[in-house]
């Protein structure tokens, strides 16, 4: 069985979709492929501020998830 690669995109709020520039395996997930209405930690923090810091780094929501987006066998988008 091939790993599934799981790339982060980010609905803008007039409605298009931007590319996030995250990519994940299921590992990163603890195995699991994250679904509509899941949490996930964002991997980054803003420039010269201390990823140990929670107030430092955003919880993003999945509210979307698209299979096959790129014509891409084991390939899934989270928006």
């Amino acid at each position: 069985m091939s790993e599934v690669v799981i790339h982060l995109y980010c609905r803008q709020s007039d409605g298009t979709i931007e590319d996030a520039q995250h990519t994940f395996d299921l590992t990163d997930f603890g195995g699991f492929l994250p679904a509509v209405g899941d949490k996930i930690l964002d991997p980054g923090a803003p420039a010269s501020l201390e990823r140990h810091v929670p107030e430092n780094r955003r919880l993003w929501t999945v509210v979307d998830r698209v299979f096959n987006p790129r014509d891409t066998k084991d390939f899934v988008a989270l928006v």
